[in-house]
């Protein structure tokens, strides 16, 4: 027979029987002989006729060869099957040594039981442990599948509803409790940790009329905040008792727009089933839920901004400037979301470098375009993985060329040029566009041995603070090299084509060459 859609499997494995389990279920089984009323709910609702009658009878017969291990055999092989394994639990006493015991796991955990007689599982772990309150209701869980039943177990107490759906106020009160929810307001439990202004898994218990709200830290403690609220539960259907939201919770900072709305969407069926049956817990609910809210916020068309708990509405320069750590970051945010017309949301610790990850195939030229030209934005933008992966590096990278060509372009520009003013182009055109260390990598790798190129060296040296390179002149050319590092210097520091062209000169014939310089912007 195939298994029920939405009941989980169930996994039996055999253990050997300890001491101190044996002796704890041959006690039970004793005062079962005595009282096999033990097992049966209390009355709680408004019946035309118990389910249990006959089963009351049936027990009745049973217990009067209580004494008598061949009768209880025979009777826990036919019958009502709750009074089968009534039998197969108090003969129990009769056995002289049990040696083994099954275990069943369900979504509230791993049971023991001694596997005797013709009946349900359930039947037997649910008489066997008629004293807990989340296995007893396993006893009656096919009246609540044929005859749409409900039952509730809590502390001493095991009562049965009927087909009325509402519990007894003390099994919400025991409920809430267990999940950590000990504040009560009004009809509205809810953990210590103010969940109403916090991210929270919402209970709404329709058919107790109370409200349960667990913050996402109280609610992981619990693991299934669900289980644990139905496991001493039988009823129908779960899930037809509660109506559960995750609720993600915002501090308006900017704008006017709200954002709560945007993540009210209801839980998905399936992603619930498998929440009731404990196959997900609540970790993965939220996970999960939340995942299907951001997907679904490409589709809304409105600009709203989130980074965490912070809600931005539509302010998109409060959200960038939050976000960003320099001018760059700004810019390059800013050109990026201007075209995305729907809801970003990142969470609090999220990178620039991730927020242009996730919008980066679609609209990272944009954002190249607000921090360079569009000729070099156009050259950098790459849809391939490196990029996706690192697009705040190819921003930079674009950032270093556009102010490279910017500095390049306002250096005059010459030719026919003489080795010693190539030698001064180059030196000067790598300090100005990639600052000290260019110019320094640039003399280190002179390897002219012309007795000016060499000194021009040296003062170029000097002029950028640097002393340690003395030892590689000869005195004449540290001498000579020492009257240039002042026209070095201005070079090096003038501003704009003019006093850039008319150092430029003065230092070459300052270091004696008289060749004539021929610029052509």
């Amino acid at each position: 027979m195939p298994r029920k859609k939405g009941i989980p499997r169930l996994r039996i494995k055999a253990r050997i029987a300890s001491k101190v389990m044996e002796k704890d279920l041959i006690e039970k089984a004793k005062l079962l002989m005595d009282d096999p009323e033990l097992i049966l709910p209390d009355c709680a609702g408004d019946c035309r006729s118990c389910p249990f009658k006959k089963t009351r009878a049936r027990l009745a017969k049973i217990q009067r060869f209580k004494d008598d291990p061949v009768k209880l055999a025979k009777f826990a092989r036919g019958g009502d099957r709750l009074a089968r394994a009534y039998a197969a639990t108090i003969g129990l006493v009769h056995e002289e040594k049990m040696p083994y015991l099954a275990t069943a796991q369900y979504p509230v955990g791993t049971v023991a039981y001694a596997m005797r007689g013709k009946t349900d599982r359930e039947k037997l772990i649910g008489v066997q442990y008629f004293d807990s309150p989340k296995w007893r209701v396993l006893s009656v869980r096919d009246l609540v599948n044929k005859k749409g039943l409900h039952f509730y177990s809590y502390g001493d107490d095991f009562v049965c509803t009927g087909r009325d759906p509402k519990p007894p106020e003390e099994y919400v009160k025991i409920a809430a409790e267990s999940v950590g929810a000990t504040r009560l307001d009004g009809k509205t439990y809810s953990c210590p940790h103010s969940p109403a202004s916090s991210n929270h898994i919402e209970f709404d218990w329709v058919t107790a009329g109370s409200k349960i709200l667990v913050c996402d830290q109280c609610a992981m403690k619990s693991k299934n905040t669900l289980v644990k609220l139905a496991e001493g539960m039988a009823v129908p259907r779960v899930l037809n008792e509660f109506d559960i939201s995750v609720v993600r919770a915002f501090e308006d900072v900017a704008g006017e727009a709200r954002c709560d709305d945007l993540f009210a969407k209801p839980l998905d069926r399936s992603l619930l089933d498998k929440y009731s049956s404990g196959q997900v817990g609540d970790k993965e609910l939220i996970e999960e839920h939340l995942k299907a809210v951001k997907e679904d916020l490409a589709t809304v068309s409105r600009r709203t901004y989130i980074k965490g708990d912070r809600c931005y509405g539509g302010d998109v320069e409060a959200f960038v400037n939050d976000m960003a750590a320099d001018e760059v970051e700004r810019k390059a945010l800013q050109g990026l979301l201007k075209e995305v017309s729907h809801p970003v949301f990142v969470e609090q610790g999220e990178s620039v470098n991730g927020l242009l990850s996730m919008f980066w195939s679609a609209h990272g030229e944009d954002a190249l375009r607000a921090v360079a030209p569009d000729d070099v934005a156009k050259k950098h933008f790459k849809d391939d993985d490196e990029s996706v992966s690192s697009p705040l590096k190819i921003i930079r990278r674009a950032v270093k060329e556009a102010e490279h060509s910017a500095v390049d372009a306002r250096i005059p520009k010459y030719v026919k040029m003489s080795q010693h003013a190539e030698f001064v182009d180059q030196v000067t055109r790598a300090y100005k566009t990639g600052g000290s260390a260019d110019a320094v990598a640039v003399l280190d790798g002179n390897k002219s041995a012309d007795h000016r190129v060499r000194s021009i060296a040296h003062g170029m040296y000097l002029a950028l603070g640097i002393t340690t390179k003395s030892w590689k002149f000869t005195d004449e050319e540290k001498e000579y090299g020492k009257h240039l590092e002042t026209f070095s210097r201005q070079l090096l520091e003038s501003d704009g084509p003019e006093k850039h062209h008319e150092a430029f000169v003065q230092l070459l014939r300052e270091a004696g060459c008289m060749d004539e310089v021929k610029r052509v912007s």
